[in-house]
């Protein structure tokens, strides 16, 4: 995290929240304190301590691309379902795989979050039992399928057969 520069009414003001803190989590008092003693005496180093639960972030557009990959893996599971009798595939086949959580780690999160914090795409919740982490890069591979899957118009990307489904897994490489 970059070196964070607060001017004096900063300063003042993150002063008082943090003594507010300290009466509101006294089990959590000294931390708070350690922390406002350095703001109010000017320690720069230590402003981006307080901050060292706050992550980058994702951007609206990786956002975006996980809940597209998202819905994509959730129209592999419901094209799977609707399948008459599936000669190639089975479920285990269009698990979503997750994202690698030591390259991709926010974007596994958000997915975690998106899930089971905001209660969607509860059927991939049921089948990763919650576990989101590929232990491998994804993205690329993701790129490719998302590339795939929107060639076919939106009604039929949400009832595939069983062929383009093998043809959007077989994308994956693995």
């Amino acid at each position: 995290m970059d070196t964070i520069k607060l001017d004096i009414k900063e300063r003042l003001q993150l002063s008082f929240q943090l003594k507010i803190l300290e009466k509101l989590y006294p089990e959590e008092e000294e931390y708070y304190a350690n922390h406002r003693k350095a703001i109010e005496d000017g320690y720069e180093l230590h402003y981006s301590w307080i901050a060292e639960n706050i992550s980058e972030g994702l951007s609206t557009e990786e956002c975006k691309e996980v809940l597209d990959i998202l819905d994509m893996y959730m129209a592999m599971y419901i094209s799977f379902l609707a399948l008459k009798n599936p000669q190639k595939l089975s479920i285990d086949s269009i698990i979503f795989p997750g994202f690698d959580g030591n390259n991709e780690t926010m974007r596994m999160l958000y997915t975690k979050y998106f899930i089971e914090d905001l209660n969607r795409f509860e059927e991939i919740q049921k089948l990763t039992k919650g576990e989101y982490n590929s232990h491998t890069e994804m993205i690329p591979t993701y790129k490719n399928m998302l590339e795939k899957w929107n060639q076919f118009p939106f009604e039929e990307s949400h009832s595939l057969n069983e062929e383009q489904l093998l043809d959007l897994i077989n994308t994956r490489g693995y």
